[in-house]
Order: structure tokens, then sequence, then C-alpha cells
């Protein structure tokens, strides 16, 4: 496919400056690819490797729609769960007594639970049920339903009940459900060792969460140490295994086009108009941010869809530095894949980074 010269010369000024050491970059619409382009490095530490077509990125929150809000949307479908299903009814041990107890699967996939956006889950507990105990046991930031407050543990909660209806590990249940009938071996949950050197890395070590844990870092004596390469950046996602409904999903480029597309015109898995509107439709009118099932819609203001993109416009980002935005009104799926934490984390600002990427890609 042919590059986009404006998007590859955008690109190459962040590479330039450090932003993130190399990217991926695709546009399309609902039938044939526009523009792709591949620049700068996939790994700089321990050794230097170039971006491609074919990297493997980490796609970080990417997971949330394009696994587990996609997984409860099919679950549904089969019947094995409502979407209004109090959590309670599908996740033993969530058994709190307080306001809490009215949180709704459909609560969490719209980050309204009122649970804390993260914790260092790791530190406290070693397995999934004392993992529940404790985000039990933590205050909550907001009322139920009162805001939308954006939360990992919220979907760590959601991947474990989906677990338990589906009657299967959530990679199994991505692979059967939703890779495998799309042809989509680039889309996954722990890649294979053999792939590693096809995998874009991340941060060395875990030094953000430690700074994000505190004084609690101190505590736990099983950081990672090396570069994170070819395992889930997320260490609440590794410490579960790699498998997550919050993180633990990688995947190239065109793999996150040929699922995206399944958002913009169903062809294999999603059922009906009544399912589609689901990813589509503002479920928090009056809140803070405009959310739909698993996806954030671009009348959220200063979001990464930017002025180029159509209010309509649906997406999600992930903190690894990777961006998927579908405009349903254009029918252009825009794919912009980074491992902006690699060889370490810093503050940049990504989501502008988004907004210029898409002001130059809605011209093509």
């Amino acid at each position: 496919m042919p590059p986009a010269p404006r998007v590859e010369e955008l690109l190459r000024s962040h590479i330039a400056s450090g932003t993130f050491p190399g990217a991926v970059y695709l546009i399309a619409d609902p039938d044939r690819i526009l523009a792709e382009g591949a620049l700068g490095m996939a790994v700089v530490d321990p050794e230097r490797i170039p971006a491609g077509p074919e990297t493997i990125y980490d796609l970080a929150s990417l997971t949330k729609p394009l696994s587990c809000a996609l997984l409860a949307v099919l679950q549904r479908a089969e019947g094995r769960l409502r979407l209004e299903d109090r959590l309670a009814d599908h996740l033993p041990g969530w058994d709190a007594a307080d306001e809490r107890s009215a949180i709704t699967l459909l609560d969490l996939l719209l980050h309204r639970s009122g649970l804390p956006a993260w914790d260092p889950l790791y530190i406290h507990a070693a397995d999934r049920e004392t993992r529940i105990a404790r985000i039990n046991r933590l205050p909550l930031a907001r009322p139920p339903g009162s805001e939308v407050v954006y939360s990992d543990l919220g979907y760590i909660l959601l991947g474990f009940a989906l677990e338990r209806a589906g009657g299967a590990p959530l990679d199994r249940q991505f692979a059967e459900r939703v890779a495998r009938p799309l042809g989509l071996a680039a889309l996954q949950y722990r890649p294979a060792a053999s792939l590693k050197r096809r995998i874009a890395a991340t941060e060395k070590g875990n030094r953000r969460e430690m700074d994000l844990a505190g004084e609690e870092a101190s505590r736990y004596n099983e950081w990672r140490t090396g570069v994170i390469w070819g395992e889930v950046h997320d260490h609440n996602a590794h410490t579960l295994g790699g498998v997550a409904g919050h993180a633990g999903l990688f995947g190239t480029a065109r793999a996150v086009h040929a699922l995206a597309r399944e958002f913009l015109m169903p062809r294999a898995l999603i059922d009906g108009k009544d399912d589609l509107d689901l990813f589509r439709t503002d479920r928090t009118p009056g809140l803070s941010q405009a959310r739909a099932v698993g996806f954030q819609l671009a009348t959220t203001p200063g979001c990464s869809a930017g002025s180029a993109l159509a209010g309509a416009s649906f997406g999600h980002v992930g903190t690894t530095g990777t961006s998927l935005w579908i405009d349903p009104e254009a029918r252009r799926i825009h794919v912009l894949l980074t491992n902006r934490v690699h060889p370490r984390f810093q503050e940049i600002d990504m989501n502008a980074v988004r907004r210029a990427f898409h002001e130059v890609a809605a011209t093509i």
C-alpha cells in the first residue's frame, strides 16, 4: 500500500525528537487499506530492530474494547449474560454490602462503576480470589453511576466474570470466538517466544509502576528489571499470567484494522444493529466522558480523536502508545501503534500526537 507523506513527516519528527522510537500506521476504509507505513525502530535496547508492517505491538488498553467488551457482547448474544446483570451475579467473592453490590457489567464496560482507576494488586494479593477481595475493600472513587472514572480495576473484574460466564480463559475465548473466525493469528494474548524478534519492546523494568506504587513499591520484590520484550508491559496483567480484561492483547496494525472493520461493517462476529449500536452509542449522557460499550466517543472534550474526526467516531488508546479510532461517517479506520514507553517511560502528551495524526490522516 502507498505511504502517506504528511503522516510520515509528522511521525519522523516525533521519532527524531524522542517521543517514541518507532511507529506503524494504517488508514483504511471498510474494503481497502488506503495508506500504511512503518518508521523508526521496534527495539533499541538491547539491540536495534527496525519497525515494519508486521511488527507486533503490545496493544495495552486496546484490549478493553477489542477483547473484553467484544466478548461481553458476544456472550450476551448467546444468552450467557445480560449487560444489566449485577457483577455479583457472575463473580463469586464480589459480596460487598455497600453500594458497590449494585455495580453491573454495563457499569464496568462504561467505566461508571465508581471503582478507582488503578491499584498495584500484585503487591497485596497473589491470586484471583484475593485480588477480588482487595478491589472490594478499596474506597470508591465516586458513587456508582455518578461519573466516568476510567478504571483498569473494573475491566480486570469484568474479565474474571467473562471467564466464568464463558467457561474458559479469556485468551482461549478470544482465540476461538474472535481471532480464528477472522483468520487473525497476529492478534493474540501471550505471543510465542518464537515471535519475540517481531515484537516491539516496551519499558526497561517496571519503573513507571514503581513510581505509581509509591512507598508500597519497596515492599514488593518481584519487579522486572530488564527490557520488557515479548511479554505484556502492564504488571497487573503480567502477574495474572499475561491474560486480563484490561491489558494483554498483542497485534499488528493490519490485524487491528481487520478486527476494527467488524465495528464499522460487521461481517463475521457482531450480530445485528442492536449489538453494533452498543459500541457506537453514547450511554453516559451528562457525564464528563461520552462512552459506549468498550469505546470512548469523539464528543468527549479533549479526547485523542481531535476535530478532524466526526463526533460519531469511537476509539480507544493504550499506555504503550497505541491508538484505534473509527469514523463511521467518513467510513474510515485509523490505527497508530507506537512503543512510546521504550526504553523508558516519559511524560509525553500522546493525545496531542494522536490528534495531529488524525488531522493529516483524514485528508487521505
